[in-house]
């Protein structure tokens, strides 16, 4: 019951996401504005972020500004069969190639890291700190994954503010976001 839910909360949200007045070119760097709302940004030093796909909102200001004030970025990898993320590190410099979905991502080259701030798209969120992804689990299974290993992390979900719904239809192995990231706003999680 809740999978059907969940698709066709999917089915909204893109479209939603699809029709939102994103004409505005200076949103990326509105998210630059933003981030720097978040204390802990000052204390971390690898950031995982993303390489938007479909209509999701642009980062590439975003991670050009964390890269020029000494963070280090990383992307997020599926490998072969895994069913959570690992993440490689990233600059403006490196060779991306289409990953499981067609998403770019450093090839085996690129040293693998660990994040302490892990940036993650959406579909929709909710003020409670629950995001809608695209349904593989990959964030949520990763959560689950560095807490179990004991890494401490903070989790970011960026998208535009018109992303976000009363409610996102959850269960038990969603997890609750810490932060998300528009371009009006940063949000804590409630």
């Amino acid at each position: 019951m809740i999978n059907k839910q969940k698709k066709n909360l999917r089915i909204l949200c893109t479209e939603r996401r699809c029709n939102l007045n994103k004409d505005d070119k200076n949103l990326s760097f509105k998210l630059v504005k933003n981030i720097l709302e978040m204390k802990e940004l000052k204390s971390v030093k690898f950031i995982a972020s993303f390489m938007p796909i479909k209509t999701e909102i642009s980062v590439e200001q975003l991670n050009n500004y964390l890269i020029s004030i000494g963070k280090k970025i990383c992307l997020p990898v599926i490998l072969n069969n895994n069913k959570y993320l690992i993440f490689r590190s990233y600059d403006k410099k490196t060779f991306l190639k289409k990953g499981r979905f067609g998403i770019p991502e450093p090839d085996e080259n690129k040293e693998e890291v660990i994040p302490e701030l892990i940036l993650t798209p959406c579909l929709a969120f909710d003020q409670s700190g629950y995001r809608l992804g695209y349904g593989g689990g990959f964030y949520d299974r990763t959560f689950i994954r560095l807490r179990r290993l004991g890494y401490p992390f903070i989790s970011v979900a960026v998208a535009y503010d018109g992303q976000k719904i009363k409610n996102v239809i959850r269960d038990h192995n969603d997890q609750r976001i810490d932060y998300i990231l528009t371009e009006k706003n940063l949000y804590r999680s409630k």
